[in-house]
């Protein structure tokens, strides 16, 4: 209470949330200042404002701004692997890709373009700044490489002796997530419509 007998609005964990809770809308908010701004532009009190919590509340749970950014885009991969398991599930008998990475990044986009945003600039942010090489570069592949691989290999696409595709799909889907990061929503769309037919059309060549 103020003085003057009103209530002040606290920023900090809000009533009757989890840890849990408040670490999602801390994930979010981080998520849409890195798309927006840049990794360098973007601090962990900016992103406390954007969560309306106290900067204190990103220390506590984050460390640091690279442990945020690596905690974002963990959650991010986690929702693109649904995603793209999803799909696959959809039309088991049919090859997965690139059916399954359209959809997926299609998905995204519509649930929130900072996902898809988030994703575009990554690979600029981790060559760009030392903290996230340390991170990104050189260690344990993350879980979507090793989907990313199942789905491809399983489907036969791009295979050949002694070819592993993964890395192909994986460009692939960084040229869609920059696409969707430049490209209005129709034009995106109209885009992946292309995609889709002429992937169709090349396989039925191929068969």
């Amino acid at each position: 209470m103020t003085a003057t007998g009103t209530t002040t609005k606290r920023r900090g964990r809000p009533a009757n949330t989890s840890t849990g809770d408040t670490v999602a809308v801390m994930l979010v908010a981080a998520r849409q200042q890195f798309a927006a701004q840049g990794y360098a532009a973007t601090s962990n009190r900016t992103v406390a404002n954007a969560a309306g919590l106290a900067h204190t509340a990103i220390y506590n749970h984050f460390g640091s701004k690279a442990q945020l950014f690596t905690a974002v885009f963990l959650d991010v991969q986690e929702r693109l692997i649904d995603e793209l398991q999803r799909s696959a599930r959809r039309t088991p008998e049919e090859p997965a890709f690139p059916r399954a990475l359209l959809d997926a990044i299609e998905e995204l986009r519509a649930a929130d373009p900072t996902y898809v945003e988030f994703l575009a600039s990554m690979y600029v942010e981790v060559r760009r700044h030392p903290e996230l090489q340390n991170v990104f570069q050189g260690g344990e592949p993350f879980p979507i490489v090793d989907i990313l691989r199942g789905l491809a290999t399983g489907s036969g696409e791009g295979e050949g002796e002694g070819q592993d595709p993964t890395w192909f799909w994986i460009t692939f889907a960084l040229g869609l997530a920059q696409l969707s990061a430049l490209a209005d929503t129709s034009t995106f769309a109209t885009t992946v419509e292309m995609f889709r037919q002429q992937f169709v059309h090349v396989s039925s060549a191929d068969s």
